[in-house]
């Protein structure tokens, strides 16, 4: 995305990505596929999917890619998203995020366990855990 765009919208100006509609939670670029950024949590979930869908019905040779926290995991939404895009065999890659707090509330009064990456398991899905802070690894 064009930083001075992003700017432009963080300030409100016409010339935003959003044309100054959007504000700091609702960037959007179309053209380099960036569908949405949202205020909701876990928003972004089933708009993935409905990317990953959409260019599955297209046949076009693209992945839908979605982050999120780990608050995100306990809501309708998330399970609703991996369940059909493993169902549907979906291109999504699901990103979690997990700094071990949804919002103020710490993961252990929120969730049963802290290594979020089991919940894929629930879906038949792969699923790979790596330590955010080391470069190597995420990439």
């Amino acid at each position: 995305m064009d930083l001075e765009a992003a700017f432009a919208e963080l300030f409100g100006r016409e010339s935003g990505v959003c044309g100054g509609l959007g504000g700091s939670m609702h960037l959007t670029d179309i053209g380099r596929g960036l569908i949405g950024a949202f205020g909701i949590v876990g928003a972004g979930l089933p708009v993935a999917v409905g990317a990953g869908l959409s260019a599955q019905l297209d046949g076009r040779e693209q992945v839908s890619v979605c982050f999120f926290g780990d608050g995100a995991t306990n809501i309708g939404a998330f399970h609703e998203a991996m369940n059909l895009a493993q169902v549907w065999n979906l291109p999504v890659i699901f990103v979690c995020e997990n700094n071990l707090y949804g919002e103020f509330s710490h993961i252990r009064h929120t969730t049963p366990y802290e290594d979020l990456v089991i919940r894929a398991a629930g879906y038949a899905m792969a699923s790979v855990s790596v330590d955010g802070n080391d470069v190597e690894a995420v990439l």
